[in-house]
């Protein structure tokens, strides 16, 4: 399955339009064709249908496997690395554009699966939501997930990171123990995860006030271009252009 790096070189204009998500879009690819495709849980307890040519729109990974020369391009039905309930959430964020998820946990690997399957407009959605000023440091558990699941290069790893730099407390752990050992972690993600906080807070210091991680949620929008900003999130009202591209 595809991993993506913060910025997605080398995708032209025509692939930016399914870069965010919109109303416009949606009805504009369930009237092309009415043909569906049935999604399966992980686990087999949900199924439902989804329009193959909005699932096509939004994924390039599924535009290969459902248009091109592939085994899938002729079923009618595809098993998803999502539970049930996450099935749900993306099934409902693709209809309305809305992430319902009740939890943190479901949040992370929403990302995760648009990660996969190359949703960016899914990715930008998720952490739209996560990227709220009540928000609160994700537990050792999902950042074990987002740790073996993301590329390095991960702009939701980078945020993850920033975050902790930023905001951990010694109290954060009283209620989530991060547990350093091999039995809990035996690759040593963890530990390498508080290795690189350290080096952070050493490096940069702790600012809550002005920390980039609680700023401008484009700065972890893997925007390609300063064209690619105005075409998408510089639709939106206060919106700011990520420095780097200026």
């Amino acid at each position: 399955m595809a991993t993506h790096a913060k910025k997605n070189s080398g995708s032209s204009s025509a692939d930016w339009e399914s870069h965010s998500w919109s109303p416009e879009k949606v009805c504009a690819a369930i009237t092309k064709s009415t043909e569906t495709i049935k999604l399966v849980s992980k686990t087999g307890e949900v199924a439902v249908s989804v329009h193959r040519e909005l699932l096509c729109f939004f994924s390039s990974y599924y535009r290969a496997a459902l248009k091109g020369n592939f085994s899938e391009a002729k079923t009618d039905s595809l098993v998803v690395d999502l539970s049930s309930e996450n099935l749900k959430d993306f099934v409902t964020w693709i209809y309305t554009g809305e992430i319902i998820t009740t939890t943190s946990d479901c949040d992370t690997r929403l990302y995760v699966f648009g990660d996969q399957v190359d949703i960016l407009a899914l990715r930008r959605s998720v952490f739209d939501e996560m990227h709220r000023p009540e928000s609160e440091l994700l537990p050792y558990e999902e950042i074990k997930i987002i740790l073996t699941s993301l590329p390095e290069a991960s702009a939701f790893r980078k945020w993850t990171l920033d975050s902790y730099i930023n905001h951990w407390k010694p109290e954060n752990d009283d209620t989530d123990p991060c547990l350093l050992d091999t039995v809990n972690d035996p690759e040593n993600n963890l530990a390498s995860f508080v290795y690189q906080v350290l080096r952070g807070v050493a490096n940069y210091g702790k600012d809550a006030s002005g920390c980039c991680c609680c700023q401008n949620p484009c700065d972890y929008h893997e925007h390609e271009s300063k064209e690619e900003w105005e075409a998408t999130c510089g639709q939106i009202e206060d919106m700011e252009m990520p420095e780097d591209l200026e």
